[in-house]
């Protein structure tokens, strides 16, 4: 009372004061109004700690803080969703599914964490319950962009195009009507219609991704790698590759890429390079064990290719590779481009 009568003395008009001092000098008890329970601050704490403990690498001690508040508060959704995240991050999938799905669907956090429950599933292995929680979201709210991108992303993961391109569509209407534009979104939708075959329909949406957002090594690596096995525009792709490389250096796939385009421009020497550190830095992989193979036979290190075609075969590529490398093995690969140059 003391306290509250100073600040009135020095000037201060808020009338919440007035009604503190009323409520003191009548000796009623002051009810909170943002703390309602002891345990709620307790709670809040308990989760900021989780997140920071779990920021960089999630961890079980995270987790043991995270339930911590949920058990001191119950229904408490900050540490439900916290608790969600560092199950998914520790590997208890189907765990981080249940809690996910304890948020109550008349919340503001029920979209973002049934989305949240889906991936959950689908890093747990269960495609099948995610794609069937994001389709009855999708249903529920078929305008909310990040519920129909989700539902793109795992239907593009099953190689259903037609419906992922169809999901994206949607998100890319809502940005027509005036929604702020994702470059990602845009590149996705390119991905589903190139591996349909519509390469008409993926070009600008690659284009329109890089406009967006112009030095994203992902969509400069996607669209660069098409045009080189399309053939066209050959100068331009080198450039797109050479950008994302400069970003990821040390990404096996987009080094590949690079290496790729000299062999398509016939720059073989200069492919080596690049081509051998990209087996460097994916020496398992089927697609750039073949490549490194191809290159090498064009500068004249035969045996050396041959090994590397053997190596690619031992490491499962793809069905409708086997049978050419196989060819490239028994005649080499001069007579092989002669045969499909022939067909």
């Amino acid at each position: 009372l003391a306290v509250v009568e100073t600040y009135i003395a020095n000037g201060i008009t808020d009338p919440a004061f007035f009604d503190m001092q009323s409520a003191l000098l009548g000796r009623e008890v002051t009810k909170f109004t943002y703390v309602s329970d002891v345990a709620q601050p307790i709670a809040e704490t308990l989760v900021i700690v989780a997140e920071a403990l779990g920021r960089d690498q999630p961890n079980r001690m995270g987790l043991l803080f995270a339930r911590l508040a949920g058990y001191l508060l119950p229904g408490y959704e900050e540490a439900i969703l916290s608790s969600a995240d560092l199950l998914s991050g520790i590997g208890q999938h189907q765990l981080a599914a249940e809690s996910f799905n304890d948020i109550p669907e008349n919340s503001t956090n029920y979209i973002s964490a049934q989305t949240g429950r889906a991936e959950a599933l689908r890093a747990g292995g269960d495609v099948d319950a995610a794609t069937e929680v994001l389709e009855t979201l999708a249903a529920q709210y078929p305008d909310d962009a990040d519920v129909m991108n989700a539902l793109g992303d795992i239907y593009r993961m099953q190689d259903m195009f037609e419906e992922s391109r169809a999901a994206y569509d949607a998100v890319i209407a809502g940005f027509e009507a005036g929604a702020t534009p994702n470059w990602l979104v845009y590149y996705t939708r390119g991905i589903t219609s190139e591996r349909l075959g519509e390469w008409d329909l993926a070009e600008p949406d690659f284009r329109k991704a890089l406009e967006l957002s112009p030095d994203q090594p992902w969509v400069l690596n996607y669209l660069g790698y098409s045009l080189v096995e399309k053939g066209e525009k050959l100068e331009e792709a080198q450039a797109m590759i050479e950008r994302a490389v400069e970003q990821m250096p040390t990404n096996g796939y987009i080094v590949d890429s690079l290496a790729w385009v000299l062999y398509r421009l016939g720059k073989y020497e200069e492919a080596v390079g690049p081509m051998e550190r990209a087996a460097e830095l994916m020496p398992v992989d089927p697609i750039i064990n073949d490549h490194l193979g191809d290159v090498l036979w064009m500068v004249g290190r035969k045996r050396e290719a041959a090994f590397h075609w053997s190596r690619a075969l031992s490491l499962e590529p793809e069905e409708d590779e086997i049978a050419r490398i196989r060819r490239k093995l028994e005649v080499g690969l001069d007579v092989v481009l002669e045969e499909e140059a022939a067909e």
